[in-house]
Parts: structure tokens; sequence; C-alpha cells
């Protein structure tokens, strides 16, 4: 796996992509272990490898719960594009056999050798290092059968050609890039895994090997160092890592316009490892939950190793004989408060303060998601790191069957099999519609006015409204409990108003904060809720937990937010930028956004049942679909004579 990368991982933020995992110096628990050292050390952690971009645990865990690849890619590799690659030759460098003076080679029974091009009666030769190169391949297309010395004095085979390079240590072979792939694939994924699985990992190969050798004019290695390669692959179950390879022929990801992974365009150099632990490490692509990495035959899921204390005095001797290990850096995702950022170990000679991975080399740890603790059971002269709670699983994934788009003049738009119950169309209104809600089976909804003025359809009730009021500040959004007997609705500056089975748990309306309130969403159960601002605060309240704001990473928004919705567990949540800009906290995933294209009249964004994708929908009644959102159409393009002004979308489930 390629697990120790020789490119620097950019911490960036763009137009319209923004995670709150992005952003890596994030304020994290300390942990001191401090006082008398025990002689041994117990370090309790989670993931194997450095955590970056897909984790093949989870690609299965979820490939097993009936994600597609196309799924598992776009999870774990946010803000990238599928796409096809024109085939190419890949150079690898055959690393254990580096400096071999000769190299003995031959062709499988019934083909011969083809020698600097040139046929042989041979089926078998030496190599030796001469002064120009030599290259050996077999006639028919055969593989090349090649000796030792390999460590484990075993024959090799492979496809196209093997290159002894004069001048240089290299052992080479050149080979057709989908022949590369069917050489990674296994060694990287057991081949017996899951079809879905092996071809994500099959397109995560091609495409980390078309970014790391520059679209194959530069050579790649076979070792962790780069990514497994084997040659080709004789295991008993092969078919079905060569179906994973045939299946996604040619396809890669490519680095999108919004995205923080490259240059639009550019193949992503698609880094993955064994285990994330349960959340990805973000870096060029956004940190998510990862929630397959908790399938039984993990092993690396959670972990722990006792050591001596020596060890650390050994892998770190400027401090003397230690004293206190003080983890002061965390990046605050997931249990333990998520990866170590930064420590210090104070000793007798001194202080070193180190990073994680420092911490984790010098050990030979699986990974920087760990806690050092004084004991077996976990806990520390501080606090008691609790077990891994391995994230919820994902709603099995569903197809959205239609949605409705609401105009400001109480129109509603269905589209796909999304049912019509009506409208204000052709009502006199005393204030535009700003909001909508559907009920909770889908079969109604309500419509909000900018005076607090309710509006019901289908099996929406009417609980009651501020429209007879007089109000301090105008309403802005609403939220249906979740049974959909009550509703809350939300003026600008915080306040909340509650009718029906709706309770109240606070608001800002005692204390409005800066910028307006813009919208609010309720959580699954209804027990809470949270309140977002124009430039991305978001308030919570109830059994709404805080996953992240765009103030509390320092982030000002280049265009107001305007909306957001939770993910289905409400362990996340997106907000949207006026520019369709998508920031995603928690466990929202993010996969894809207007960011950066030009748009600047985006006014809401729905999720689907599954909370794999979303969509938006611009003033102008564009809808524009991301993840497994479905396009039906909308006003825009498919309604005669539109010329309405559409306030938001919402999923028919």
């Amino acid at each position: 796996m390629p697990d120790k990368t020789r490119r620097a991982i950019r911490v960036a933020v763009v137009a319209g992509l923004l995670t709150a995992s992005a952003v890596g110096a994030l304020p994290g628990a300390r942990t001191p272990i401090a006082g008398a050292l025990p002689a041994d050390l117990t370090i309790v952690g989670h993931g194997w490898g450095h955590g970056r971009g897909m984790g093949q645990y989870g690609a299965e865990g979820y490939a097993l719960d009936g994600w597609t690849y196309q799924q598992i890619l776009s999870h774990f590799y946010g803000g990238t594009t599928m796409t096809t690659f024109n085939p190419v030759n890949i150079s690898v460098n055959l690393v254990e056999l580096y400096g071999a003076s000769s190299v003995t080679v031959s062709a499988p029974p019934g083909s011969t050798l083809v020698v600097n091009g040139a046929p042989t009666n041979l089926s078998t030769t030496t190599l030796d290092r001469s002064a120009t190169d030599q290259s050996v391949a077999a006639s028919a297309g055969a593989d090349v059968i090649v000796a030792g010395p390999w460590s484990d004095g075993a024959t090799r085979s492979f496809a196209g050609s093997i290159v002894v390079k004069a001048g240089s240590s290299d052992v080479l072979n050149v080979v057709p890039l989908e022949a590369y792939v069917a050489g990674v694939v296994p060694f990287e994924s057991p081949a017996s895994w899951s079809l879905a699985a092996l071809q994500a990992q099959a397109v995560a190969a091609r495409s980390y090997a078309l970014a790391y050798t520059a679209g194959g004019t530069q050579p790649i290695c076979d070792t962790t160092s780069c990514q497994v390669y084997g040659g080709v692959y004789s295991g008993w179950d092969s078919a079905n890592s060569d179906q994973a390879v045939s299946s996604t022929a040619y396809q890669v990801l490519d680095c999108g316009s919004d995205s923080a992974c490259g240059a639009p365009s550019q193949v992503a150099f698609t880094e993955f490892s064994s285990s994330t632990g349960g959340y990805s490490a973000g870096g060029a692509f956004p940190a998510v939950v990862d929630a397959g990495d908790a399938v039984a035959s993990n092993p690396n899921h959670d972990w722990s190793v006792t050591i001596p204390t020596s060890q650390v005095e050994q892998a770190f001797p400027s401090v003397g004989t230690l004293e206190s290990i003080d983890v002061t850096q965390r990046n605050g995702l997931g249990d333990l408060g998520g990866r170590v950022l930064q420590m210090q170990l104070t000793g007798s000679a001194g202080s070193l303060t180190i990073t994680g991975d420092q911490f984790e080399w010098g050990l030979g740890l699986k990974s920087n998601w760990f806690a050092v603790t004084t004991s077996s059971s976990g806990s520390t002269t501080a606090s008691s790191p609790s077990a891994v709670s391995s994230p919820a699983a994902l709603p099995a994934p569903t197809t959205d069957t239609g949605y409705w788009v609401v105009g400001a003049n109480g129109a509603v738009l269905p589209f796909g099999s999304a049912p019509y119950y009506g409208s204000m169309v052709g009502t006199k209104l005393n204030a535009p519609v700003i909001a909508t809600a559907p009920t909770s089976d889908g079969k109604g909804y309500w419509l909000l006015g900018a005076d607090g003025g309710v509006f019901t359809f289908g099996d929406a009730r009417f609980y009651g409204s501020t429209g007879a009021m007089v109000l301090n500040k105008p309403i802005v959004g609403m939220a249906s409990t979740a049974d959909g007997n009550g509703y809350w609705l939300v003026a600008s500056d915080g306040g909340i108003f509650t009718f029906g089975d709706a309770t109240f748990y606070g608001s800002t309306g005692n204390n409005p904060p800066a910028y307006p309130i813009v919208g609010m969403a309720r959580t699954p159960d209804g027990g809470g809720y949270w309140l977002v601002d124009s430039i991305g605060q978001v308030f919570n309240f109830g059994d709404a937990g805080f996953h992240g704001s765009l103030p509390s990473i320092g982030v000002m928004p280049a265009y107001p937010i305007v909306g957001m919705v939770p993910t289905a567990d409400g362990n996340g949540y997106w907000l949207v930028g006026a520019d369709g800009g998508i920031f995603s906290f928690g466990d929202a995933g993010f996969v894809g956004s207007l960011g950066g294209k030009g748009v600047l009249n985006v006014v809401s964004v729905t999720s689907t049942p599954d909370s794999r994708g979303y969509m938006v929908v611009t003033s102008t009644g564009v809808v524009y679909t991301f993840g497994d959102a479905t396009s039906y159409g909308d006003p825009a393009s498919n309604v005669a004579g539109w010329s309405g002004q559409a306030i938001g979308v919402f999923d028919a489930g």
C-alpha cells in the first residue's frame, strides 16, 4: 500500500471546498503521562497506515454493505471525477533486483525470448550489465519468467519486458498499464474480497500510478514505498481480481475544479492505506467517517501494544531518562481526540517536540492515531481514553425518486416521482414564500412566508404561525418535528417559535449573532436543532451535536452561507454558499460543489435519503446534483414559460 508518500500533502481551502478536517492544526485534548513512569507503557490506537484517502478495509466493509465501487471512491476521494486514460506503459523498478550484476530470464513453454526487439530461438538467457540497455520480452506476448535473486528464492512472471539499465543499478519491468494494475490489486487487497472493493482498489491503484509516474514518463517502485506490485498474480482466486481490473479498464480519478488534490483534470494522487481506524486523515481529500473500517475481518480497527519505556528513550535519546509524555495537539476527528499532530517528550536531558508521525515511526506503531497510557486498561494520570466507538453504519444506498422545487410565489414543482399536493400559485400572498419542509412520511409539505404565515398541503397540518405577530426580525426558516406533528420557525436574529409538538431547546433571540441567521435543521429524532448564520457559524441546541463551523476553524466564506442540511444520522451537516460552495462537517462527505464555477445565485441545499449525495438549486430554478443525487429536471430547463424565483429544493425520498 502507498503508505509513505514522497509527495507533500497540501492542506488547502479552495473555492467551495472546505471540511472541518481540512484544517490540520485543530486543538486536541492534552494527554499527559507524567510523574514516575512505569517500566512499560501501553499504547492504544486505531488503524494501520497514514489514513489518507481510501481505507482498504473500509472499502471492503462498504462493499459488503452493498455500496458500488463508484460510491466507495466518491466517499473517500471527495472532489474527484471519474474519467478514462489512454493506454500507456508503466516502468516499474524491481527493488529486490536493484544492483544485480546479472538477471536470468526465460520464456514459458511454447514461447521464445525477444532480445532488444530481435526474435531468438532461446528459451532462457542471462542479462549482464553492459554499455547499452538490454530489453527482453517473450514471443507472442507471453510473460517473462525472472529467476532470483528474490528474497523468497522463487521465480516470478511479468507481462511486458524486463530491462536491465546500462550505467544504472535499476532493473525495470516495462508493462502495459492494465497489466500493471492487474499485478497491483491482488497484492494490495486480498483477491477474495468483494468485487466492489477490488474495483475501487483498481481505480485507486491506476490513478496513483499515473499520478506518481506523470502519465508513465517516470518509473515507480514495486514496494509499499509506492504501491505493491508482484507481476503476474498466480493465486487461486485471481478471477475476482482480474474481473475488477477488466471491468474498470482505464478508469481513473481526476481532480475536480474545486478540489484540493491538484489542478483541474489532473489525475489524482489517490493514496490509500490498510485501515483508517474509522476516520480518514484528510489532506488532499476531505476527511470522512469510515464506518466500513469496523468490518469484522479487520484486525487493526482497534489495537494496543505494550513497550518498555526504555524503547522511547532509545528512539529519542536527546531527552535522556524519560519523565513525561504530553500530547499537545490532535486533529479532533474521532475517538481519543483523533490523530496526534504534535507531542512533547520531556526527560532528564531536556524536552523534544515531535509530530505524531515521528513517534509512530520511531516506535514502529501502526498509525499516528494513538494514546500513550500507563497500563493495559488504557488509563492515564490525566484521562481515560475510551475504546473506539465504531461509527454507525450509514443507511443502505438508495436511489432518490424525486424532489420538489419551490418558488417565491408559492409554486411547488414536482420532478421525478415526487407527488404534487398543491401550491399557492394564484393566491395573493402578504409576503413571499421563503422556506418549506416536508412531512415525516413525505405525503405533504408546509410552505412558509417571510411574515411567518404557514400554508399546508397533503397530510401537513396547521399548528399555528407568526403571521399575525409583530416580529423583531423576519422569519427565515422552518423545520418540522420528527413525527410531523409540529414545526419550528426561526427568525433572522435566531428567535425560535414552536408550534404543535415542537419543543423549545434554546435560541439566540436574546443574544443575536453579529450576522443574520439564514436557516435551521433538526436532528433525526427531533430532540434538537441547529441554526446557521450567513458566515457559517453553527449554533446547536438540544441533542444537536456541534461538528464544526467556518468561524471555529478561522475561515470567512467568500460568499454568504444560504443554507444547511444534516446527514441522515445527525452526526454531520453540509453548509452551502451562494456560489454553490459546499462545506462539510462531521460525517458529511464531500462529493462535489459549484465553488469556483461562476454560479453566484444558489439559494438552497438538500441531501439524498442515504446522505451519499446532495443537490442545490439556484434562484433561477437550475438544479445541480452531486454524489448519488439523481437529476430529474428543473424549472429552468423543463417548465415552459418559467420566469419565477426558486427559493428551495427538497427531496421526496
